[in-house]
């Protein structure tokens, strides 16, 4: 007895060390974890090329060289255009700050009766310098110096993450194979096919949402941009790109996209009914072609969530981790989801939910309809489902005695 409460305290103690290093371990430990969810995405990929006759190596190398051109393609295209836009948006500011001191505050306190409002640009520098001095101030050459050091680091930091991610993946795809396999030689042998199966619908769900939710998300920022751009908004390009990428996030794109474009409306066109109802369409034709269109085909009902689940799911993880919390909730949601759903049917058939019972009652009901409808028939199954009943009696009664057997044997052993 003593024995089996030292093996579990040293079990328990020895998962707490590993929590706590892997704690302490947690920024070299993030590389590897980013590495090993990129190279998951792009596994089924490599193995595509594989399936067309190319070597291992060569096929990561093809896709990563795919990445990288679309990247550089994507970049090519969309940079000069972002860029004007924003040096478009940087020239307007004055002239949107005049036009929210003259139009807009004006407006606002007369329909809605409030006290009258401006924007003073004096206090606004004078704040910004003020927290400039405070947390940056020059007069202590030490904490500049410390200060440029730090910063630094932490670029040489995030400059040797990126570089460092790319080749791990490379690594892991390399042996993603053996990876798989060691992983399910660990697995102990009666749990085996059960735990192969959960992995397996684990796999299909989450591939199947992350590749949906990707192009969702390009097609709705596609659909924003060239929509605003219709309109006339002439920073709709960026906004239809951030709104499309923070649609990652469920309803976050559709509430950062209309409320950025009605500002930009706004400081553009003024006070133009007409204009904002555009925006408006324009955002509703996007609501109506995700929910209607690209929800359905690409996603389909993979996680499960009611739309109120949603919302907790996307609350909690922002609670946990903030915005990276947000970012999993969804695909941790889905696999919670299926683990749930197999801890229910292994739940419906054990003893304490009674399927046992339910089984031999509609064994029951299914012996009367057929008694009622040939008896000898009848008569053949109850005779059979008496046997079976006594057998299981019988091997019932032998395993009580076993073990009552055995546990006389462990006093006598305990009194010796």
């Amino acid at each position: 007895m003593h024995d089996l409460v030292l093996k579990r305290v040293f079990i328990l103690a020895g998962v707490a060390l590993f929590i706590y290093l892997l704690y302490l371990l947690l920024p070299v430990v993030i590389p590897f974890l980013i590495a090993f969810l990129v190279a998951y995405l792009f596994s089924p990929l490599v193995d595509r090329m594989l399936r067309l006759g190319f070597p291992r190596w060569l096929a990561i190398t093809s896709v990563f060289l795919i990445i990288i051109v679309g990247l550089v393609l994507v970049g090519w295209f969309l940079v000069p255009m972002i860029w004007a836009q924003l040096i478009y948006a940087r020239d307007h500011i004055p002239e949107s700050i005049v036009w929210i001191n003259g139009t807009f505050l004006p407006w606002l306190s007369d329909t809605f009766n409030l006290v009258e409002m401006e924007l003073n640009t004096d206090e606004m520098t004078a704040v910004a310098m003020e927290y400039i001095q405070t947390n940056y101030s020059v007069d202590n050459l030490q904490d500049v110096a410390l200060r440029l050091a730090q910063s630094g680091l932490n670029f040489i930091q995030i400059g040797g993450m990126f570089v460092l991610i790319p080749i791990i993946t490379f690594y892991f795809l390399l042996d993603w194979d053996k990876m798989l396999k060691h992983m399910q030689r660990a697995i102990p042998r009666p749990f085996e096919s059960s735990v192969i199966g959960i992995a397996k619908e684990c796999n299909q769900v989450l591939g199947a949402f992350v590749k949906g939710q990707f192009l969702v998300m390009i097609l709705l920022g596609i659909v924003y941009a060239v929509g605003l751009q219709l309109i006339g908004i002439e920073v709709g390009l960026i906004i239809g790109i951030v709104a499309g990428l923070a649609s990652i996030i469920p309803y976050l794109g559709f509430a950062v996209g209309i409320i950025a474009a009605v500002v930009a409306s706004l400081l553009q066109f003024g006070v133009d009914w007409m204009q904002l109802f555009l925006v408006l369409v324009v955002f509703m034709i996007g609501q109506a072609i995700e929910g209607y269109v690209l929800q359905p085909f690409l996603l389909g009902d993979k996680i499960g969530l009611s739309p109120v689940a949603v919302v907790f799911a996307v609350l909690a993880g922002a609670q946990l981790l903030g915005f990276a919390g947000m970012l999993i909730a969804l695909p941790v949601a889905a696999l919670i989801v299926v683990l749930l759903r197999h801890l229910r049917d292994s739940y419906e058939q054990s003893v304490w939910y009674g399927a046992h019972q339910i089984r031999l009652s509609e064994q029951f009901s299914d012996m009367e309809l057929l008694s009622s409808q040939d008896p000898q028939l009848g008569d053949q199954l109850a005779n059979h489902t008496s046997k079976q009943q006594a057998k299981s009696g019988v091997e019932n009664n032998a395993e009580s005695i076993v073990d009552s057997d055995s546990n006389s044997t462990k006093a006598d052993d305990s009194k010796a």
